[in-house]
C-alpha cells in the first residue's frame, strides 16, 4: 500500500500535484463547508417554534435542499470533468456563502426554505471534492482517503453543534452568519492554495490512454455495475440520513433534551468517527481487508437499529451512538470506493456527481419518512400498539437487510471487486 502511494505521488508530480498537501486542503474545505450544517441542525426545533411550523415542515427544509442537489449534482460533476475541479469548487462555495447569508437574515419560513433550495442548486462541493480524491488515489488507497473526508465531516459534526448551540442560545441567526464568515475563508483557501487535479495536460493524457485501449473506447458510463453500486449508496443513506435528520426532534420529544444535549450526542458520534476513520480504519483494512470489514459493519448496522425501539432512557441513546458511528465511518467510504471501481478515470467527476445525486435523493425522502413516523404517533397493527420509534426501528432494520442482500449479489456477480484486497 505504501509503495502504491509512492508510485501515485511520483505520477502526479509531473502535474505539480502534491498528494499530502492537496488532501489536507480538501479535508479542511469539507470541514468548513459542513461546519455550517453542523451548527444549524440542532437548532431546527427552535426554528420550528419561532415560525410556528410542524415537524413535517422542518423535515421539508432538509428535503428541499436534497431535491435541489439531486437535480444539479450530476451537472457539477460533469462540468468538473470538462473544465477542471477548482473553478467548479470555487463557484459552489460562493453559492453556499450566499445561501447561508440569506438564511441568517430570513424573516419568514419561506426565506429559510429558499436559502436551503439555493444551497442545493449551487452546492457542488461534495461531488467535486470526491472526484478530486479519486484523482489523487488508486483503488487500493482510495477507501482510506475517502474516510478522511468522513473525518472532516465528523469533526464538523463534533464542533458544529457545540458552536451552534452556544451561538444559537444567544440568537438562532448567529450560527448561519458565522457560517458565512467561515465559508468566505474557505473560498480564499480554494482560490490561492488548491492545485487543479485535472489540468489540461492530464485530461489529454487520460484521453489518449482511453483511445489506445480498445476495451475502454466504447465503454459507456451507465452499466449494470455502476447502477448496482449507486443503489447501495441510496439504501445506506436512507438509513443514516433518517436517523441524523430526525434525531434532534426525537431527542426533544422522547427525552425532553435541549439543543445542548442534542449537540453533545451528535458530537459523540462525530468524535468516534474521527478516532476510528482517522486512526484505526487503515489498520483494520490492512489486516482484514475491505470485504470482511464491510460484512462486519452490515451485521452491526442491523443489530444496532434492532435496539432502536427500546432506547427508553437518555443514556441508551448515547450508547446507541457508538456502533452507529462505526457503521457510518466504515460502510460509506467502502461503498463509495466500489463506485469508483465501476468507471474509468476520466469519468470520476460524473460518477461522483451521480453518487451525490443518489445521496440527495435519499435525503429527500428520509427526513419526510422520519418526521412522518413521528407525526403518525401510535398505530394499532394486528392487535399491537406501535409507537413511532418502533416503526423507525422496523423500517431501518428492513432496509439494512435489503442492503446486505444487494451487496451479497454484487459480490457474486463481480468476483473481481476485491481483487486488490489486502
Amino acid at each position: 500500500m505504501d509503495l502504491e502511494i509512492k508510485e501515485q505521488s511520483n505520477h502526479l508530480s509531473k502535474y505539480n500535484i502534491n498528494i499530502n498537501k492537496a488532501m489536507f486542503i480538501l479535508v479542511l474545505s469539507i470541514f468548513i463547508d459542513m461546519l455550517g450544517y453542523g451548527m444549524i441542525l440542532p437548532l431546527l426545533p427552535e426554528v420550528a417554534e419561532t415560525f410556528g411550523v410542524s415537524d413535517f415542515w422542518v423535515g421539508l427544509l432538509i428535503s428541499s435542499n436534497a431535491i435541489a442537489t439531486l437535480i444539479f449534482s450530476p451537472l457539477w460533476g460533469k462540468l468538473s470533468d470538462k473544465f477542471g475541479r477548482k473553478p467548479i469548487l470555487i463557484f459552489s462555495e460562493i453559492g453556499t456563502l450566499v445561501s447561508f447569508l440569506i438564511l441568517g437574515i430570513s424573516s419568514s419560513y419561506i426565506m429559510i426554505l429558499f436559502s436551503r433550495i439555493l444551497d442545493g442548486c449551487v452546492g457542488g462541493i461534495i461531488p467535486v471534492v470526491r472526484a478530486y480524491v479519486t484523482d489523487l488515489t488508486t483503488p487500493k488507497t482510495r477507501s482510506v482517503q475517502i474516510a478522511k473526508i468522513s473525518v472532516a465531516t465528523s469533526a464538523s459534526i463534533v464542533i458544529g453543534p457545540i458552536l451552534g448551540g452556544f451561538l444559537g442560545s444567544l440568537n438562532w441567526r448567529f450560527p448561519p452568519l458565522m457560517a458565512v464568515i467561515l465559508t468566505g475563508f474557505s473560498i480564499v483557501l480554494s482560490i490561492f492554495k488548491i492545485v487543479e487535479s485535472m489540468p489540461k495536460e492530464r485530461i489529454k493524457d487520460l484521453k489518449e490512454d482511453r483511445e489506445s485501449d480498445i476495451s475502454l473506447l466504447n465503454k459507456k458510463f451507465w452499466n449494470k455495475e455502476i447502477a448496482l453500486r449507486l443503489i447501495q449508496i441510496f439504501v445506506l443513506n436512507i438509513i443514516t440520513v433518517l436517523f441524523i435528520s430526525t434525531i434532534p426532534l426525537i431527542m426533544d420529544e422522547r427525552y425532553g433534551s435541549d439543543p445542548s444535549i442534542i449537540g453533545v450526542l451528535m458530537s459523540i458520534v462525530g468524535g468516534f468517527i474521527i478516532i476510528y476513520a482517522g486512526f484505526l480504519m487503515k489498520r483494520i483494512i490492512k489486516k482484514f481487508g475491505e470485504k470482511k470489514l464491510l460484512i462486519l459493519s452490515l451485521v452491526i448496522l442491523i443489530l444496532t437499529f434492532s435496539s432502536f425501539p427500546f432506547l427508553t432512557e437518555l443514556w441508551m441513546a448515547f450508547l446507541f451512538a457508538l456502533p452507529f458511528g462505526f457503521c457510518v465511518a466504515s460502510i460509506q467510504p467502502l461503498l463509495m470506493n466500489n463506485v469508483t471501481k465501476a468507471v474509468e478515470a476520466d469519468k470520476q467527476g460524473v460518477a461522483s456527481g451521480w453518487a451525490t445525486n443518489i445521496q440527495s435523493l435519499s435525503r429527500t425522502f428520509s427526513p419526510l419518512i422520519g418526521t412522518g413516523f413521528l407525526e403518525i404517533g401510535l398505530i394499532n397493527l394486528l392487535g399491537f400498539t406501535l409507537d413511532p420509534y418502533f416503526l423507525i426501528g422496523l423500517f431501518t432494520v428492513s432496509l439494512g437487510i435489503i442492503l446486505s442482500l444487494i451487496i451479497y449479489y454484487d459480490f457474486k456477480k463481480h468476483k473481481n471487486l476485491y481483487k486488490t484486497d489486502f
